[in-house]
Order: C-alpha cells, then structure tokens, then sequence
C-alpha cells in the first residue's frame, strides 16, 4: 500500500477520503497516514483515525516512501497556492495523482504529478494537464485542451477543443468554455458563466455573457511560467 499524507487538506480530508475509498474498493492501493494544516485551530482535531499533526511545512521531515495529496484548493487561494509549493519546495514526483475509477482518461491524454479527478469526469484525447490541478465531478475536457499548473474545476465544467486554461486560475460549476479560448493565469470564471472570448490574467468574470467583477493581481512569475509553457507546447 502507497503511504499518503494530506497537506492542507483538514477540510477537504473527507472528499479525499471518499475517493481514496473508491479507489481501494477495485484494488487495495493507497492508505492515508497523516493531515497537515497551518490552521494552529486545527491542529490535534480528528479527521477519523488520524489527528491533524502540525503545520505543513513538517511533511518535508518525512520519509521519502511517502507521497503526498495537495488538497489546498478553492477561489480564495488559486493564486495562494503557487505560493505554498514554491514555499514547500517538495519535487513534483512526490506528490499522487488520485482518479476516480469512473473516470475516463483517453489514452494519449497526459496527467501529470498531483492532479485529482473527482467522479465521472472525461478527459479526452491529446489533452495536457500540468501538476496539482483538480477536476470536480462530472466535467468534460475536451479534445487538445491545455491546463496550466494549479488550476481547479468546479463540477460540471465543459470545454471545448482547443481550449487552454492558465495556471492557478479557477473554472467554477456548470461553466462552459468555447472553442480555442485561452483563460489566463489567476482568472476565476464564475459558476454557470459562458465563456466565448479570452479572458485576461486575474480577471473575475461572472454570468452569461460574462461581466468583470474584479481583478486579482498575478505575480509575474506565474504569467512568464504560463508564457512558456504555451511555447514548449507550441500553443502560441
């Protein structure tokens, strides 16, 4: 059995549980051995068996037979999250991809280090997910799409060809995105949004057709990262 640690993942530690579960449930595989937070509130608090251990900095203090879940992920912190890996410094290697057993990765798609596929989702063919991105129930990622480093997605999300989506950005619920468009680093596409036109680094945008809400700033390293990926992958 792979040993798993969950970094910042005391409120999520049920939703990762779960799919562990499922996981197990068609081939015994993986067993969660510890939760780290930096929430001093949190920690001695039980998460099932387990007790949430101290800050999240302590996993590096760990064995090197154990592989880790990065389970800090929601609007709030898409951005914060860049952060807390820079900080961590921890190889990607180190970190599991879990997928759902009802998932449905195509064969010349590629998931890299760290990712989470919740239920029911389909990532179709020569698509390309960079580390630490998190995919809710039920999306559908269409065909050659790109997403960036640390980027999440709400449940029911669906693109379409071509569509590229830039690192710690966030996609909410029931959005649909068009084909060939490009998210930029840091964005946050509301829940049930339409999104037919590009949509700038930062930019919150909401609704069908989508308004600007806000703007969060992106640190330039993150938008220089993005830019060169696009070209590694010939996306430019």
């Amino acid at each position: 059995m792979q040993k798993l640690v969950i970094i910042g993942g005391s409120h999520a530690f049920w939703e990762i549980s779960e799919l562990i579960n499922d996981i197990n449930a068609i081939m015994p595989k993986y067993e969660v051995v510890g939760v780290f937070d930096d929430n001093t509130a949190l920690w001695g608090t039980k998460y099932g068996s387990l007790a949430v251990e101290g800050p999240i900095d302590k996993v590096k203090e760990l064995p090197a037979d154990i592989k880790f879940i990065f389970a800090i992920g929601s609007f709030k912190t898409r951005i914060i999250r860049s952060d807390i890996l820079n900080r961590l410094n921890i190889p990607d290697e180190r970190f599991e991809t879990l997928i759902h057993p009802t998932a449905k990765i195509f064969s010349t798609a590629l998931v890299k280090h760290g990712c989470v596929i919740h239920y029911g989702t389909v990532v179709f063919n020569h698509t390309v997910m960079e580390s630490f991105i998190v995919i809710g129930a039920n999306s559908v990622i269409a065909v050659g799409n790109y997403i960036g480093r640390g980027s999440l997605f709400g449940s029911n999300v669906t693109t379409t060809t071509g569509v590229k989506v830039g690192s710690f950005s966030f996609v909410g619920s029931s959005s649909s995105i068009g084909e060939n468009i490009e998210i930029e680093p840091g964005a946050q596409i509301g829940m049930g949004s339409l999104i037919l036109n590009n949509i700038k680094a930062g930019l919150f945008v909401l609704g069908n057709p989508p308004k600007v809400l806000s703007r969060t700033e992106v640190p330039q390293s993150i938008i220089d990262s993005w830019n060169l990926q696009k070209e590694k992958h010939k996306l430019v």
